[in-house]
């Protein structure tokens, strides 16, 4: 019987019977072989079909070059030229074949018949590799169905929905013996054509097929069906999904898209990169691969090359390269294809460049996923004109932000307020920006890629500039707003939640030193002083600092407050990171300079307390009692705790190592009873350390001094429990290396002060802490036996080193002892002289012990006084 079905598509009509085409009742001259092709590929529309197929089809009997059906191919597509709308008619899939991509209605009673009594055909294509790190998500998703009926899986691309999906459908279907059936949607390029793909992949007849129709073959029949990348046509799918689940009561759908369909009784689950563990120090491979993310780039990196191997040496570049690519799996893969030409260390420095890198995805792959760069400009080109200038500004963003930042770093003239909510949220939905719940408030996130992508969108030109400087603005209206360097009144919490900002700050910094706003960069470095000390970055914010003393040099901020807050918190950088260097005086120096000039009070109280810490740390014990004296009277006079306390601390600093122990301690209790117990929040911030700590570490070394070791010891104990806690490697430098460690070796336990040591080692090392590392030296040279002692150690540590171990002593010491005229180990270097001596003359031995005796009850210090009446009569030292 002669096929009477013809088919009409766009002005368009095929006929079967006559074998020819016509346009709007017109003829259209078409060869042969040319129609064949067109036939099979309007029969077969919304399908892939491949180029040996086509040359069958056109070629039953002979065989012929590829080109000769390109050649066919092309002049069709020229014939048919493009549909009314301006689209066309056919698609090529690189490397693949050919579809046909539009609608196409069915005339003809064959037709018809062909559609109802095709049975349903159903696939459900395996995972090709081992699913890595989803095991708890393929479960929990899977034991969704069938109470849930409608599941969308959204995630950015490249994360692996697809992988997911079919492992959820393989599940189901094993588990609830229900049929599955996968849809791939992404070579569609209409939404037009999502019922012909459904209806492609279910066995029925394609031409003619409508809604009703699959409906009527799915009714009867329990089915998963999987629509896979629907982002490009959500509101077909959601049209369809909804009438096959209204209709066909056994149906569940299982959709993959970057974006929500928003249908009627949608269950979102929202899939999160692979886990990127935290990298800590001593790490091995075997710990790191406890991690999906570092499982998935290893499997792939061996089966890229043979060779890989994954040693403890290389767990940190491993580390970087999936952090950096966010344990995004389709960018790991692409890493690791790379492993045959680049080590892992290679690649972890070339990531900067990751577009240019990670261009080697599977060759089979759809060519949005062949490149990194290619599954970014999948979902950008699906963004509106409002979302894609959002997006873009967006990438200022080096961490997570807020509502209110967003809007004030993307709005203006050209995109309004109420319009940067509206892409943020799209962008959301969209799956380009993450979302980051935190104590209880939405925060938001670019991953680092996505990221990257947005900024090259960005440029470096002026609206780069006017975001930036937009961005910046809002910074310092928050830091202004909220912190101060001096009073005492840092929230610890507030900078905690706080501190993750870091890194805007360090992009904002590069901005305005080099092309952006030197003004506002000052003002930032200035506002958020606290912050870099809470995160103990001391020598960073050093360098910044240095950037910005240099860009306010000739400008009308010399001498302004501005330079004053610069020259103070430079000063502070200084002790932490090289002590109390010439530099650190001359920062307080010039800070009190400006202070006087401006008639500045509460500033000029800054300057002298760092005039008096540089003294204390560089051994010079009456110039600092002298400068807190100096201190006490214009800090009484303001009637503020914390001045007052402060300035009880430094007298009671100062008095202690001039050896004063009674006076110390009066001064000390008074700063806890004005506490009602060591409270941080009240005196945090004169030293940029907790304030607790350092009130417990003057108070055990007195403790100590005074004859209560196992009181100094339970003190240090406690201490170094608590600053351990802190999580901040200043105040754990202070408490550890001022007060802890050195009750730890005066008390003999060696394994204590060993055990804390590691932890001033790790915190001085990771964070270029040198005053703080010389302590750790010094300190090691005495638990190793060793008789060398850092060259760069003050005289404050030359001193502590010296009562612990008589190798750390040096004549320097005694000189300087009788030059001060009394220092708090004043009795112990006497003591030690007296030792070395011993053999000379037994009289001047019992003679230089005795004066030593004498000094020790006259400081109040009973542990120097124990030791001299151990030492009497011995020859030899202990």
């Amino acid at each position: 019987m002669q096929d009477s079905t013809s088919y009409k598509f766009d002005r368009f009509t095929l006929s079967i019977a006559q074998r020819a085409l016509f346009s709007n009742g017109e003829p259209v001259r078409l060869g042969a072989r040319a129609l064949e092709l067109l036939i099979l590929l309007v029969e077969r529309a919304g399908e892939l079909v491949t180029k040996d197929q086509l040359m069958e089809r056109a070629w039953p009997d002979a065989t012929v070059d590829e080109n000769a059906m390109r050649v066919h191919l092309s002049a069709l597509r020229k014939t048919l030229g493009e549909t009314t709308d301006g689209a066309s008619f056919i698609q090529n899939e690189t490397g693949r074949g050919y579809r046909w991509v539009v609608p196409v209605v069915v005339a003809g009673a064959l037709g018809a018949q062909k559609s109802a009594v095709d049975p349903l055909s159903l696939f459900l294509p395996a995972n090709l590799g081992q699913v890595i790190g989803r095991d708890e998500v393929i479960e929990g998703l899977a034991d969704l169905f069938p109470g849930k009926r409608l599941v969308t899986i959204a995630g950015p691309g490249g994360i692996g929905k697809t992988t997911v999906a079919l492992a959820v459908a393989h599940r189901v279907a094993a588990e609830q013996g229900v049929a599955g059936c996968f849809v791939d949607l992404a070579p569609l390029s209409s939404g037009s054509l999502v019922v012909s793909a459904l209806a492609s992949q279910l066995g029925l007849a394609v031409a003619g097929v409508a809604e009703q129709g699959i409906v009527a073959a799915l009714a009867s029949r329990a089915v998963l069906i999987v629509f896979d990348n629907c982002e490009h046509v959500v509101d077909a799918v959601a049209q369809l999904a909804e009438t096959i689940l209204q209709s066909a009561s056994d149906v569940s759908i299982l959709i993959t898209s970057r974006e929500p369909l928003r249908a009627a009784g949608e269950w979102i689950f929202r899939l999160q990169t692979l886990a990127v563990p935290v990298h800590q120090p001593d790490m091995t491979a075997a710990k790191a691969l406890e991690f999906s993310a570092v499982q998935l780039f290893c499997a792939k990196a061996k089966a890229s090359s043979s060779s890989f191997e994954f040693q403890d040496g290389d767990v940190s570049a491993v580390l970087d390269i999936c952090e950096r690519l966010d344990g995004i799996p389709l960018a790991l893969e692409m890493a690791a294809s790379r492993m045959d030409l680049l080590d892992v260390q290679q690649m972890a420095k070339r990531l900067d460049d990751r577009f240019s890198v990670l261009t080697k995805g599977r060759r089979t792959a759809m060519p949005r996923q062949q490149t990194l760069r290619a599954t970014l400009d999948w979902s950008h080109d699906l963004l509106s004109e409002s979302e894609k200038v959002v997006f873009r500004r967006l990438s200022v963003f080096r961490s997570s932000f807020e509502l209110d930042a967003a809007l004030a770093a993307c709005s203006g003239a050209d995109v309004e307020e109420f319009a940067v909510f509206d892409a943020l949220t799209a962008l959301v939905d969209k799956s380009l920006v993450t979302m980051d719940r935190r104590d209880r408030s939405s925060l938001y996130r670019l991953l680092d890629t996505t990221r990257f992508y947005a900024a090259e969108k960005l440029g470096k030109g002026a609206e780069l500039d006017e975001v930036m400087r937009r961005h910046g603005k809002q910074c310092l209206k928050l830091f202004a707003s909220e912190i101060t360097v001096w009073d005492g009144k840092n929230p610890a919490k507030w900078l905690a939640a706080n501190s993750w900002r870091v890194d805007d700050l360090r992009a904002l910094f590069d901005w305005a030193f080099t092309t952006g706003d030197k003004k506002l960069g000052v003002e930032l470095i200035i506002a958020s002083a606290s912050l870099w000390f809470h995160l103990s970055l001391p020598s960073e914010y050093l360098a910044i600092a240095r950037r910005a003393m240099s860009a306010i040099a000739g400008t009308e901020l010399v001498g302004s407050v501005a330079e004053f807050e610069l020259q103070a918190t430079y000063g502070h950088a200084l002790w932490h990171t090289a002590g109390p260097t010439e530099d650190m005086n001359n920062a307080f120096l010039r800070a009190g300079e400006i202070a006087d000039r401006l008639d500045l009070p509460s500033h000029k109280l800054r300057a002298v307390w760092g005039q008096w810490a540089r003294a204390i740390l560089f051994g010079n014990y009456g110039e600092s009692l002298v400068l807190a004296e100096q201190f006490k009277e214009p800090a009484y006079a303001t009637g503020e705790l914390a001045n007052i306390q402060t300035a009880d601390h430094m007298l009671a600093l100062s008095h202690h190592f001039i050896g004063n122990q009674p006076q110390a301690l009066e001064l000390l209790m008074k700063v806890i009873a004005g506490d009602d117990a060591p409270v941080r929040a009240n005196h945090t911030n004169h030293a940029q350390v907790d304030g607790k700590t350092a009130v417990l570490a003057l108070l055990m070394r007195i403790t100590w001094l005074q004859g209560d070791a196992d009181g100094a010891l339970s003190l240090a104990r406690d201490c170094a429990a608590d600053v351990l806690s802190l999580d901040h490697d200043l105040s754990i430098c202070y408490g550890l290396a001022i007060g802890c460690i050195p009750v730890a070796l005066w008390c003999g336990e060696l394994a204590l002060a060993k055990e804390w040591n590691g932890h001033l080692m790790r915190c001085t090392t990771r964070r270029g802490l040198r005053h703080w590392h010389v302590w750790a030296e010094g300190f090691a040279a005495i638990l190793e036996g060793k008789t060398v002692f850092p060259a760069d150690a003050t005289a404050m540590q030359a001193e502590v080193f010296a009562t612990i171990s008589p190798d750390a002593y040096s004549d320097d010491l005694i000189v300087r002892h009788d030059s001060e005229g009394s220092l708090w180990c004043g009795p112990e270097l006497r003591r030690i002289v007296a030792l070395r001596s011993a053999k000379h003359s037994g009289k001047a031995n019992e003679e230089a012990l005795g004066v030593a005796h004498a000094i020790a009850k006259r400081q109040g210090a009973t542990a120097w006084m124990k030791r001299i009446d151990l030492t009497q009569g011995k020859s030899e030292p202990r």
